[in-house]
């Protein structure tokens, strides 16, 4: 989300299964999206699944939706109300229904789902976390320096607002 050449870029590693990446996606994201708005930062989200096939495969349902535009309103039902879902609401049909609430086309976004792109971006992303250390969620990377957990809105504020100072410099 953002501008390519935003002058900050903060790396989002997450799990739908993590209660702590869906309060700070609740709490914090809204924040850091005002950013986004002015042009100042860009997020780029990548799944770090941790707490099993559940979470694997509302990974796999978020980038179907992606693949339709639709990321952000998906991971924001993901994630509604700042909880996580019970496993049994991540299941492909619960997921599909979701998509369809959203109004994607189902049948394409059941195909992506299942998909053997889908599923190898999904471990695409699972090793960039990896590879840079996040074994946990959630992890970030903000413009070059990891943070780790779900820190307090204000951390995240004050590294966005540090390097958008070096920025300017």
């Amino acid at each position: 989300m953002g501008t390519v050449d935003a002058p900050v870029t903060m790396v989002v590693f997450s799990d739908y299964q993590c209660p702590f990446c869906a309060s700070w996606s609740h709490e914090t994201l809204p924040i850091m999206m005002d950013y986004v708005a002015e042009d100042q930062l860009r997020i780029e989200w990548r799944d770090l699944n941790v707490f099993g096939p559940e979470s694997e495969q509302a990974s796999k349902a978020a980038y179907a939706a992606a693949l339709q535009e639709g990321f952000w309103e998906y991971h924001d039902e993901l994630f509604a109300d700042g909880d996580i879902r019970d496993p049994a609401e991540l299941s492909e049909d619960a997921l599909v229904e979701l998509a369809a609430d959203l109004g994607l086309d189902t049948e394409q976004f059941t195909t992506d789902m299942r998909s053997d792109p889908v599923a190898e971006q999904i471990l695409i992303n699972q090793q960039l976390g990896t590879d840079l250390g996040a074994y946990s969620t959630p992890s970030f990377i903000v413009d070059g320096q990891p943070m780790v957990g779900a820190q307090p809105t204000e951390v995240f504020v004050n590294a966005v607002d540090d390097a958008l100072a070096k920025t300017a410099r």
